[in-house]
């Protein structure tokens, strides 16, 4: 069963292969848990990112390829604006804690680089939070750096 699995995943990874990174879904890991992009056009994106349980967010994000060229691959910059669901833990009056919910209205703004022999990109992204519910104020501490491998 085990040689069937790496053979399937060798055959994915070549076949794969042949797709550019701004075209179907991308999975992977960053700092803040598991990521996902969906590309729904040559330069929109729309990015999912869930921390293991406590948060939420979803991005729509615009990517300009040609504003950067830093090396012979493609080093894209994106922006959007999107939105962060969550909870957090706090004690109350009587010393006990309680959940809350938390509500907040993202802006986006990071740069990625694509792999031109793989279907992968690495990313670093900001992406402060002006808080609805929950709190109040802005939270500067949104960001991540991942990466993703696309199907």
């Amino acid at each position: 069963m085990r040689r069937r699995l790496i053979l399937l995943f060798s055959v994915l990874l070549i076949t794969v292969g042949a797709f550019g990174q701004n075209s179907g879904l991308g999975i992977g890991l960053s700092t803040d848990g598991l990521t996902a992009k969906y590309w729904m056009g040559g330069s929109n994106a729309v990015a999912v990112t869930w921390n293991f349980g406590t948060a939420l967010a979803a991005d729509y994000l615009f990517n300009k390829a040609d504003m950067l060229n830093l090396t012979d691959e493609t080093t894209p910059v994106y922006y959007g604006a999107g939105i962060s669901l969550g909870t957090h833990t706090e004690p109350n009056d009587d010393g006990n804690k309680t959940t809350k919910f938390d509500l907040g209205i993202r802006g986006v703004i990071g740069i990625g680089y694509y792999l031109s022999s793989y279907p992968v990109d690495i990313y670093i992204e900001s992406a402060p939070t002006l808080k609805i519910l929950g709190g109040t104020g802005f939270d500067f501490y949104g960001g991540s750096l991942g990466i993703r491998y696309f199907f």
